[in-house]
Protein backbone atom coordinates (compact mmCIF):
# COMPACT_ATOMS: atom_id res chain seq x y z
CA UNK A 1 0.00 0.00 0.00
CA UNK A 2 1.99 3.20 -1.36
CA UNK A 3 1.33 6.56 -1.06
CA UNK A 4 -0.01 8.02 -4.19
CA UNK A 5 2.19 11.47 -4.33
CA UNK A 6 -0.43 12.91 -6.77
CA UNK A 7 -0.65 16.28 -5.01
CA UNK A 8 -3.89 18.24 -4.95
CA UNK A 9 -4.79 21.64 -3.19
CA UNK A 10 -6.90 19.56 -0.77
CA UNK A 11 -4.00 17.39 0.13
CA UNK A 12 -1.97 20.08 0.69
CA UNK A 13 -4.68 21.67 3.28
CA UNK A 14 -4.77 18.36 4.76
CA UNK A 15 -0.90 18.05 5.22
CA UNK A 16 -0.87 21.17 6.74
CA UNK A 17 -3.33 21.39 9.26
CA UNK A 18 -1.88 17.61 10.20
CA UNK A 19 1.81 19.99 10.80
CA UNK A 20 -0.26 22.58 12.84
CA UNK A 21 -1.96 19.86 14.92
CA UNK A 22 1.29 17.47 15.35
CA UNK A 23 3.63 19.68 17.57
CA UNK A 24 7.31 18.89 18.40
CA UNK A 25 6.26 19.32 22.18
CA UNK A 26 2.47 17.65 21.83
CA UNK A 27 2.63 14.59 19.59
CA UNK A 28 -0.25 12.55 19.47
CA UNK A 29 -0.50 8.78 18.83
CA UNK A 30 -2.63 9.46 15.57
CA UNK A 31 0.52 12.35 14.59
CA UNK A 32 3.19 10.00 15.96
CA UNK A 33 3.34 6.93 13.97
CA UNK A 34 3.54 7.80 10.25
CA UNK A 35 6.32 9.91 11.05
CA UNK A 36 8.84 7.10 11.25
CA UNK A 37 9.64 4.06 9.17
CA UNK A 38 11.15 0.65 11.00
CA UNK A 39 14.30 0.53 9.83
CA UNK A 40 15.33 -2.94 11.96
CA UNK A 41 14.32 -5.00 14.75
CA UNK A 42 16.60 -7.62 16.75
CA UNK A 43 15.85 -9.15 19.82
CA UNK A 44 15.09 -13.09 20.66
CA UNK A 45 13.08 -15.06 18.48
CA UNK A 46 11.17 -17.04 20.89
CA UNK A 47 9.89 -19.34 18.41
CA UNK A 48 13.60 -20.57 17.05
CA UNK A 49 15.03 -19.53 20.10
CA UNK A 50 18.33 -17.97 18.86
CA UNK A 51 18.61 -14.12 17.91
CA UNK A 52 17.87 -12.51 15.12
CA UNK A 53 18.03 -9.19 13.28
CA UNK A 54 15.49 -7.81 10.51
CA UNK A 55 16.36 -4.94 8.24
CA UNK A 56 13.07 -3.52 6.15
CA UNK A 57 13.80 -1.61 3.00
CA UNK A 58 11.35 0.95 1.17
CA UNK A 59 10.53 2.00 -1.61
CA UNK A 60 10.32 6.06 -2.65
CA UNK A 61 6.73 5.83 -1.55
CA UNK A 62 7.73 4.74 1.82
CA UNK A 63 6.41 1.31 1.83
CA UNK A 64 8.32 -1.49 2.30
CA UNK A 65 9.45 -3.56 -0.44
CA UNK A 66 12.13 -6.33 1.38
CA UNK A 67 12.31 -7.64 4.89
CA UNK A 68 15.45 -9.61 5.41
CA UNK A 69 16.33 -11.64 8.28
CA UNK A 70 19.79 -12.76 9.66
CA UNK A 71 18.84 -16.09 10.07
CA UNK A 72 17.21 -17.24 6.79
CA UNK A 73 16.19 -20.29 6.27
CA UNK A 74 12.88 -23.05 5.84
CA UNK A 75 10.59 -21.47 7.83
CA UNK A 76 12.58 -18.14 8.42
CA UNK A 77 12.52 -17.18 4.70
CA UNK A 78 13.16 -13.17 3.65
CA UNK A 79 10.22 -11.38 2.10
CA UNK A 80 9.56 -9.15 -0.78
CA UNK A 81 6.73 -7.30 -1.39
CA UNK A 82 4.51 -5.84 -4.97
CA UNK A 83 2.41 -3.09 -5.33
CA UNK A 84 0.07 -1.91 -8.05
CA UNK A 85 -0.52 1.26 -9.74
CA UNK A 86 -2.69 2.56 -7.13
CA UNK A 87 0.16 2.07 -4.52
CA UNK A 88 -1.48 -1.02 -2.63
CA UNK A 89 0.32 -3.99 -1.58
CA UNK A 90 -0.54 -7.11 -4.44
CA UNK A 91 1.61 -9.80 -3.47
CA UNK A 92 4.27 -10.97 -0.60
CA UNK A 93 6.52 -13.08 -1.46
CA UNK A 94 9.01 -15.48 1.17
CA UNK A 95 12.23 -16.61 -0.95
CA UNK A 96 15.70 -17.25 0.17
CA UNK A 97 17.61 -15.11 -1.80
CA UNK A 98 18.62 -11.39 -0.67
CA UNK A 99 16.24 -9.90 -3.34
CA UNK A 100 13.63 -11.02 -5.71
CA UNK A 101 14.95 -13.09 -8.90
CA UNK A 102 12.82 -14.52 -11.48
CA UNK A 103 13.37 -18.67 -12.01
CA UNK A 104 14.40 -18.83 -7.95
CA UNK A 105 12.58 -20.47 -5.56
CA UNK A 106 9.43 -19.31 -3.15
CA UNK A 107 8.41 -20.62 -0.19
CA UNK A 108 5.21 -18.54 0.11
CA UNK A 109 2.94 -16.25 -2.09
CA UNK A 110 0.37 -14.33 -1.26
CA UNK A 111 -1.70 -12.76 -3.64
CA UNK A 112 -4.10 -10.02 -2.57
CA UNK A 113 -7.51 -8.49 -3.96
CA UNK A 114 -9.38 -5.47 -2.78
CA UNK A 115 -12.92 -4.44 -2.45
CA UNK A 116 -14.42 -1.45 -4.04
CA UNK A 117 -13.14 0.28 -0.37
CA UNK A 118 -9.76 -0.34 -1.13
CA UNK A 119 -9.43 -3.24 1.55
CA UNK A 120 -7.99 -7.06 0.99
CA UNK A 121 -10.91 -8.93 0.83
CA UNK A 122 -8.65 -12.10 -0.52
CA UNK A 123 -5.44 -13.86 -0.16
CA UNK A 124 -4.38 -16.41 -2.69
CA UNK A 125 -1.92 -18.52 -1.40
CA UNK A 126 0.64 -20.62 -3.22
CA UNK A 127 3.32 -22.63 -1.55
CA UNK A 128 6.73 -23.52 -3.10
CA UNK A 129 7.30 -22.74 -7.14
CA UNK A 130 9.38 -20.49 -9.15
CA UNK A 131 9.02 -16.62 -8.88
CA UNK A 132 7.80 -14.80 -12.20
CA UNK A 133 5.27 -12.05 -13.15
CA UNK A 134 2.81 -15.24 -11.40
CA UNK A 135 3.69 -17.78 -9.27
CA UNK A 136 4.82 -20.85 -11.07
CA UNK A 137 3.58 -23.83 -8.54
CA UNK A 138 5.01 -27.33 -8.73
CA UNK A 139 2.99 -30.19 -9.38
CA UNK A 140 0.89 -30.01 -6.26
CA UNK A 141 0.79 -33.21 -3.87
CA UNK A 142 -3.02 -32.91 -4.28
CA UNK A 143 -6.36 -31.20 -5.23
CA UNK A 144 -6.58 -29.60 -2.09
CA UNK A 145 -3.37 -28.51 -1.51
CA UNK A 146 -2.48 -26.92 -5.20
CA UNK A 147 -3.43 -23.65 -3.06
CA UNK A 148 -5.48 -21.95 -0.33
CA UNK A 149 -7.87 -19.44 -0.63
CA UNK A 150 -8.42 -16.88 2.64
CA UNK A 151 -11.33 -14.36 2.95
CA UNK A 152 -11.52 -11.09 5.15
CA UNK A 153 -14.28 -9.61 7.21
CA UNK A 154 -13.83 -5.65 8.38
CA UNK A 155 -15.26 -3.79 11.03
CA UNK A 156 -16.55 -0.38 10.72
CA UNK A 157 -12.72 0.97 11.57
CA UNK A 158 -11.45 -1.09 9.23
CA UNK A 159 -9.94 -3.73 11.17
CA UNK A 160 -9.71 -7.31 10.43
CA UNK A 161 -12.25 -9.07 12.52
CA UNK A 162 -12.72 -12.47 10.91
CA UNK A 163 -10.51 -14.43 8.20
CA UNK A 164 -11.98 -17.90 6.59
CA UNK A 165 -9.73 -19.95 5.08
CA UNK A 166 -9.89 -23.21 2.90
CA UNK A 167 -8.21 -25.34 0.39
CA UNK A 168 -8.85 -24.90 -2.87
CA UNK A 169 -11.37 -27.59 -3.66
CA UNK A 170 -13.55 -25.79 -0.93
CA UNK A 171 -12.57 -28.15 2.42
CA UNK A 172 -12.59 -25.85 5.47
CA UNK A 173 -9.01 -25.50 7.24
CA UNK A 174 -9.67 -22.37 10.01
CA UNK A 175 -11.64 -19.77 10.87
CA UNK A 176 -10.15 -17.24 12.94
CA UNK A 177 -11.62 -14.31 14.76
CA UNK A 178 -10.29 -11.23 16.08
CA UNK A 179 -11.76 -9.07 19.17
CA UNK A 180 -10.53 -5.60 19.86
CA UNK A 181 -11.39 -3.69 23.54
CA UNK A 182 -12.69 -0.20 24.38
CA UNK A 183 -9.15 1.45 24.06
CA UNK A 184 -8.91 -0.28 20.13
CA UNK A 185 -6.64 -2.95 21.78
CA UNK A 186 -5.97 -6.90 20.38
CA UNK A 187 -7.40 -8.37 23.28
CA UNK A 188 -8.39 -12.45 21.74
CA UNK A 189 -8.08 -14.34 18.69
CA UNK A 190 -10.15 -17.04 18.60
CA UNK A 191 -8.76 -20.23 15.63
CA UNK A 192 -11.46 -22.65 14.59
CA UNK A 193 -10.87 -25.60 13.04
CA UNK A 194 -14.55 -26.71 11.48
CA UNK A 195 -12.96 -30.25 10.40
CA UNK A 196 -12.14 -31.34 13.74
CA UNK A 197 -14.00 -29.08 16.02
CA UNK A 198 -11.05 -27.69 17.82
CA UNK A 199 -10.90 -24.26 18.77
CA UNK A 200 -7.73 -22.40 20.30
CA UNK A 201 -8.25 -19.15 22.03
CA UNK A 202 -5.68 -16.62 22.48
CA UNK A 203 -5.42 -13.70 25.27
CA UNK A 204 -3.83 -10.34 24.67
CA UNK A 205 -4.10 -8.51 28.45
CA UNK A 206 -1.64 -6.03 29.10
CA UNK A 207 -1.51 -2.86 26.71
CA UNK A 208 1.16 0.69 27.54
CA UNK A 209 -0.42 3.39 26.83
CA UNK A 210 1.62 4.59 23.93
CA UNK A 211 2.14 4.54 20.32
CA UNK A 212 2.02 0.58 18.39
CA UNK A 213 5.08 -0.06 16.28
CA UNK A 214 2.99 -1.12 13.57
CA UNK A 215 1.11 1.71 12.92
CA UNK A 216 3.90 3.22 11.76
CA UNK A 217 2.64 1.27 8.21
CA UNK A 218 -0.77 0.15 7.27
CA UNK A 219 1.03 -2.75 5.86
CA UNK A 220 2.70 -4.29 9.34
CA UNK A 221 -0.58 -3.97 10.61
CA UNK A 222 -2.28 -6.07 7.88
CA UNK A 223 -0.09 -8.88 7.89
CA UNK A 224 0.47 -9.46 11.52
CA UNK A 225 -3.66 -8.76 11.60
CA UNK A 226 -3.40 -6.29 14.57
CA UNK A 227 -4.68 -2.97 14.10
CA UNK A 228 -4.08 -2.20 18.11
CA UNK A 229 -3.60 1.20 19.25
CA UNK A 230 -0.84 0.66 21.96
CA UNK A 231 2.23 -1.79 22.32
CA UNK A 232 1.49 -5.58 23.98
CA UNK A 233 3.82 -4.57 27.11
CA UNK A 234 5.53 -1.50 28.17
CA UNK A 235 8.98 -0.60 26.69
CA UNK A 236 11.94 0.58 28.29
CA UNK A 237 12.38 3.58 26.71
CA UNK A 238 10.56 5.66 23.84
CA UNK A 239 11.38 8.17 21.52
CA UNK A 240 9.81 11.46 20.99
CA UNK A 241 6.90 10.20 19.04
CA UNK A 242 5.41 7.55 21.89
CA UNK A 243 7.04 4.88 19.63
CA UNK A 244 8.72 1.89 21.44
CA UNK A 245 12.70 1.31 21.42
CA UNK A 246 13.11 -1.01 23.66
CA UNK A 247 11.51 -4.40 25.06
CA UNK A 248 12.97 -6.33 28.16
CA UNK A 249 10.00 -8.44 29.48
CA UNK A 250 9.87 -8.68 33.32
CA UNK A 251 10.60 -12.89 34.30
CA UNK A 252 7.82 -12.56 36.81
CA UNK A 253 5.15 -11.13 34.47
CA UNK A 254 6.29 -12.09 31.06
CA UNK A 255 4.88 -10.75 28.15
CA UNK A 256 6.00 -10.75 24.23
CA UNK A 257 6.11 -8.52 21.17
CA UNK A 258 5.98 -9.71 17.99
CA UNK A 259 6.65 -8.61 14.04
CA UNK A 260 4.98 -10.63 11.24
CA UNK A 261 5.42 -14.18 12.23
CA UNK A 262 8.04 -13.39 14.47
CA UNK A 263 7.54 -13.63 18.74
CA UNK A 264 10.20 -11.29 20.65
CA UNK A 265 10.88 -11.45 24.07
CA UNK A 266 13.86 -9.02 23.97
CA UNK A 267 13.42 -6.26 21.49
CA UNK A 268 15.18 -3.24 19.75
CA UNK A 269 13.74 -1.00 17.28
CA UNK A 270 15.31 1.38 15.32
CA UNK A 271 13.27 3.84 13.40
CA UNK A 272 14.06 6.63 10.55
CA UNK A 273 11.78 9.34 11.42
CA UNK A 274 10.68 12.88 9.63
Amino acid sequence: MRTNFTISIHAIAGITLLLSACGKHDVTPDCGAPLCQIQQLEGYDEIVHEASINTIKYNAAGNPILRLRSNVGTGNENESYRYDAKNRLTDQITHYNTKEEYGELFWEWHRFKYDNRNRIYLDSFYSIGLIGDNPVVFPPHGPALDYLIIRFEYDHKDRIIRETSNFSDGQPWYVRTYIYDNRQNLIKTVNAHPSSGYVDTTYFDTYDNKVNYLRTNKVWQFLSRDYSENNPIAAVNYNKYGLPLKFRPDIKTGGRTHFLDIVYSDLDITYKCK
